[in-house]
């Protein structure tokens, strides 16, 4: 059985799962059981019901289904891991790696019982689609967080970014959303940093998850508008001063801050001498930000 050359192979996998599952009976139905409950490394996807998962082993496959699966001898993760990676990206225009999330594993928990199935006691990872990333963050206690205002100008960037058609729509779907800090750019960033960068705090739902290269010079690459490495989350307060260029950092984490502060706000901001733990990532972007906002000269 050869590998899966495209997205489409993907859907008529999650097809034929689908189609068993929803059988709820008979042998064909138990060998799925049996899948989803050795699953580590696994696909979500949106069906009627909600959200439910398939097993990277499974839709590594090329025109598979759960009795040709039962019956393959070689079933190897190694292989077909990398290729869904491939066409992921091929896909949706952006690397997706498969990482441990726990709220996706949360609903994998809950999938696995309403199919009355003990899962593997194992460390499971996930690959988080666009589509699955913008659900997750709806359906999140934490998703919202603060945004900015929703002007003309941005409305026009945002039709720009819609009007694409070189990219799938639930890539332009999460790149919009990525413009107010929300959607799957949000969740990637909450889960890459966690706390705000400057103060420490860890309450998510105070947190803004903020693009070092701004969102409207980004907009046409999700590379680089839903990379966690091109953000900082940051509480209000200092997502305020950052997106407004009164302070930056510089490669190595110094803060800077803009003669355009006024004294009295850098006494009470009180950090004159502040570094913080900026990643390679992060600070391969920041020297746009110093740019944009005239900071070189500050280095």
């Amino acid at each position: 059985m050869s590998l899966i050359d495209d997205y489409w192979d993907i859907e008529d996998n999650v097809s034929a799962l689908e189609a068993v599952r929803k059988s709820g009976r008979g042998q064909e139905f138990e060998i799925y059981r049996s899948l989803i409950a050795k699953g580590r490394v696994l696909l979500p996807y949106l069906s009627a019901e909600g959200i439910a998962f398939g097993p990277s082993r499974f839709l590594g496959y090329k025109d598979n289904t759960v009795a040709k699966h039962a019956k393959r001898e070689h079933r190897n993760g190694r292989e077909t891991t990398p290729r869904i990676r491939q066409v992921l990206a091929q896909e949706f225009g952006f690397t997706t790696w498969n990482t441990s999330d726990a709220v996706a594993n949360d609903h994998f928990l809950r999938f696995c019982s309403a199919l009355d199935v003990k899962p593997d006691d194992v460390a499971r990872t996930f690959w988080i689609t666009p589509e699955i990333g913008d659900w997750l963050a709806d359906n999140s206690a934490d998703a919202r967080g603060a945004t900015s205002e929703n002007t003309e100008r941005n409305k026009s960037l945002e039709d720009e970014v819609r009007g694409n058609m070189s990219l799938p729509e639930t890539t332009r779907n999460s790149m919009i959303k990525a413009r107010v800090g929300q959607g799957l750019f949000r969740r990637r960033v909450l889960q890459a940093y966690d706390k705000c960068l400057i103060t420490g705090l860890a309450e998510h739902r105070l947190l803004v998850a903020s693009h070092i290269k701004p969102w409207r010079d980004c907009r046409h690459d999700p590379k680089q508008c839903l990379n966690p490495n091109n953000a900082l989350l940051l509480s209000p307060t200092w997502d305020a001063l950052f997106d407004k260029g009164f302070v930056s950092f510089s490669d190595k984490g110094r803060l800077l801050l803009s003669e355009r502060l006024q004294k009295k706000s850098r006494l009470a901001l009180g950090v004159e001498d502040l570094r913080v733990a900026l990643t390679e990532g992060q600070a391969s972007y920041m020297s746009h930000h110093r740019l944009l906002h005239k900071f070189e000269d500050a280095l």
